[in-house]
């Protein structure tokens, strides 16, 4: 997660959330009605035809699937899966012309037992929801999509409206909330990591879950790039759009060596051009990059410390509190003393290492013994690699080389003095 662009997101959302809410108003007044008027008793007094998509029901205010589905589209959206997430439904497949009821197995050998077990299904996860018992909410046998809208329409207090899984793994991987266990996991526990960030957050806590699922598709991190814009390549936008990282992934350390640094002559036909460098560009894709390097970075020093039998200093490893300390974990030997890592990742594959270092990190490095570089290649992969590198500046490796980019500039000023004139 880059904080500085989420702030800055927020500056803006925060600029727009009058405006924001008042165009939603109609959608929760409709929600509202809806579920006032399908109440647990209405739901199982539900006639077949009042629930089912594809056949018209004339006879109630609100149709239950089409108003979920179509209705509300606009409080989360689940429209493009099939009409199997229903449970049942009135019409033809691909495979089968005939317009007919059709039911999941699941809920029973006819129509009218499977859609029964679809009404008690419901009527439970609606009770379960008010409990927020995510274990029985999880096991429920709706359908995922179907449940999670379900839920935030009954409850948008306490259910964020996010449906795909796709996506709510992509904000996982976007604001690095995922692990192994989250992303393999039920999306009841996916979109719930996701509203306690919300949460968690000085300045989102107080927006509502529909405002904050605005938030996360419209503003921060932005919705996840289709399969047409990923095939595009070579566009104006490719450095601004958020990398997508792997939701599954298998991080590998690796074993190199620092060797002699290779320097072109000005003659050298191997030379590549030399472009106008944007260093500003460089330093944001860095800070996206950096972030995820980060995370998977404390994820293997718990696990090089586990390895090792110390599963208590593993449990201490830490991401640094400020910017300022000049590193970004701390971590430990297996003797207890202190072990300092610096992050830097890149998409590149293992090799050279290159990496912008500020004055503050080479200065902490340069009083430290026990900092660590920690080099994460091929960082959008499935399988990226960690090379350690020990301290390279104290003692100082003439195989490092240091290239000053930048300064910083102080000029003091005042207000220049008028001289009289004489007259």
């Amino acid at each position: 997660m880059n904080e500085i662009e989420l702030r800055e997101a927020q500056i803006k959302f925060e600029a727009n959330i009058v405006q924001i809410e008042k165009s939603r108003k109609s959608l929760h007044e409709f929600r509202e009605k809806f579920i006032n008027y399908y109440s647990l008793e209405k739901i199982a007094l539900m006639p077949m035809d009042s629930y089912v998509l594809g056949k018209p029901y004339s006879k109630i205010p609100f149709h239950f699937c089409y108003a979920l589905e179509r209705q509300l589209d606009g409080l989360g959206r689940i429209i493009g899966s099939t009409a199997d997430k229903f449970g049942l439904y009135y019409g033809r497949t691909k495979s089968d012309s005939t317009i007919k009821y059709r039911f999941t197995k699941k809920y029973g050998s006819n129509k009218d037992i499977a859609f029964d077990n679809i009404k008690n299904e419901i009527i439970e996860l609606i009770k379960y929801g008010k409990e927020n018992n995510l274990t029985a909410l999880a096991k429920n046998k709706i359908s995922p999509m179907f449940k999670g809208k379900i839920l935030s329409s009954y409850y948008p207090k306490h259910y964020l409206n996010v449906f795909s899984d796709k996506h709510l793994e992509y904000f996982l991987i976007q604001l690095n909330l995922d692990n192994p266990k989250l992303i393999k996991g039920n999306a009841i526990y996916k979109r719930e990591a996701l509203a306690r960030y919300k949460e968690n957050d000085e300045i989102m806590k107080s927006w509502s879950l529909d405002l904050f699922s605005h938030f996360l598709y419209s503003y921060y991190p932005g919705r996840p790039n289709d399969d047409k814009e990923k095939n595009k390549k070579n566009t104006i936008l490719d450095d601004f759009r958020n990398p997508e990282f792997p939701s599954d992934y298998n991080a590998e350390w690796e074993d190199l060596e620092i060797i002699d640094p290779i320097i072109f002559s000005k003659k050298s036909k191997k030379r590549k051009s030399i472009t106008n460098p944007d260093y500003e560009k460089e330093a944001r894709k860095s800070k996206r990059l950096g972030d995820r390097g980060e995370k998977i970075a404390i994820e293997m020093e718990k696990k090089r410390l586990v390895d090792l039998g110390y599963p208590e200093l593993a449990e201490n490893v830490k991401p640094s509190e400020f910017d300022y300390l000049g590193y970004d974990i701390k971590s430990f030997e297996v003797d207890g003393s202190d072990r300092f890592i610096e992050v830097k990742a890149s998409q590149s594959k293992v090799g050279a290492a290159n990496f912008f270092l500020s004055i503050n990190e080479l200065t902490t490095a340069k009083k430290l013994c026990n900092y660590y570089i920690y080099m994460v290649y091929d960082i959008i992969s499935k399988n990226p690699k960690i090379w350690v590198i020990a301290n390279p500046f104290n003692p100082e490796n003439d195989k490092v080389l240091l290239t000053a980019i930048s300064y910083r500039v102080v000029i003091n000023a005042q207000i220049k003095e008028k001289k009289c004139q004489d007259l």
